[in-house]
């Protein structure tokens, strides 16, 4: 365990606890990082970060923004060993997904990267750990069997909770599973924390009005396919069905996926304008990045709209960040 917090002492204008906390920084293992919508909200708040994941593309793009340093590896098959503090990560959700209509549970090929997450916490027994994924996982007997073991073996205290991004000021009304777990202390603390800093949410303006004037291409990643067949799915968009919405100026977006399968519409649509889906930038504010991150350079339409649907928002992992700091360190 990381010692407890100096006190507030002061050297010249500087308070003496920010000069040694420079020099602590915690260790923060991140897997199945991606683009690193975790990592995001770490990196200010004193972490250290490795990211690890088996796509060089998102490795690209989480070196790109200075989130930390990436390992390219296959967590199915490789774990990965170092003196870490903590270990954060979002295996993926696709076994447990609603969304997913075919192939679930252990029929899918990702069904034990739960497993090999689990398998990591025991192998380095970090002083904390983080998991994000999809609310119905917290039903799946072999995630109760993965929590029960690391308590009973490792003395992890572990409590896990639904959030929704929007909560704590996002632009996103995404429902997510966290988890949450700490030796020497009481996982509950974590999320009592959680409750008392939640904020409004931010709607679709705030998060993209500022583009709404732009051209195709006149800034980063504000660009979109051109799609020729919106207007055959307009029962669709009326019925309010998963993945399809015309997003609303005065709200927060509902959940949305990979744009180039889920058509997810510019809130002017059918409005006064031609419809269109919301570009690669569109969709990265209304997820909650800064406006600074970019990707690695050669990625397609897809593989971006991909790494943005498989992110956590920034805006969560920064409040979550600053909490498991204070947990750690006092």
């Amino acid at each position: 365990m990381i010692g407890e917090a100096p006190d507030q002492e002061t050297r010249g204008n500087q308070p003496f606890s920010d000069l040694l906390w420079r020099m602590w920084r915690i260790r923060l293992l991140d897997l199945f990082c991606g683009a690193g919508g975790m990592a995001a909200g770490f990196k200010d708040t004193s972490f250290e970060i490795t990211g690890v994941d088996k796509s060089e593309t998102a490795g690209a793009t989480f070196e790109t923004n200075g989130y930390g340093a990436f390992v390219k590896s296959d967590l199915s098959r490789d774990i990965i060993h170092g003196d870490y503090d903590v270990v954060i990560g979002g295996p993926p959700c696709k076994p447990w997904s609603l969304v997913n209509t075919t192939r679930r549970g252990v029929m899918h090929r990702d069904y034990r990267l739960l497993t090999r997450f689990f398998r990591h916490i025991e192998s380095n027994v970090p002083q904390a750990f983080l998991m994000e994924n999809v609310p119905p996982l917290m039903n799946a007997e072999v995630f109760r069997r993965l929590t029960r073991r690391l308590s009973a073996r490792f003395g992890y205290s572990i409590e896990s909770s639904v959030i929704t991004y929007s909560d704590y000021g996002a632009p996103i009304r995404r429902h997510r599973l966290i988890v949450f777990g700490v030796r020497d202390g009481e996982a509950a603390v974590f999320f009592r924390e959680l409750s008392r800093r939640k904020r409004n949410a931010a709607t679709v303006k705030d998060a993209i009005w500022h583009l709404r004037k732009k051209t195709k291409d006149e800034v980063p990643d504000h660009t979109w396919p051109d799609l020729k067949t919106i207007n055959r799915y307009l029962p669709y968009y009326q019925s309010g069905k998963f993945g399809w919405y015309i997003l609303k100026w005065d709200s927060p977006s509902p959940s949305f996926g990979n744009i180039m399968k889920t058509y997810i519409l510019h809130p002017d649509s059918f409005n006064g304008a031609s419809p269109r889906v919301i570009s690669i930038r569109e969709a990265l504010l209304i997820m909650g990045f800064p406006e600074q991150f970019r990707f690695s350079p050669g990625l397609g339409l897809g593989e971006r709209y991909q790494l943005v649907a498989d992110s956590v928002s920034p805006v969560f992992s920064h409040v979550a960040a600053q909490i498991l700091k204070g947990i750690i360190t006092e």
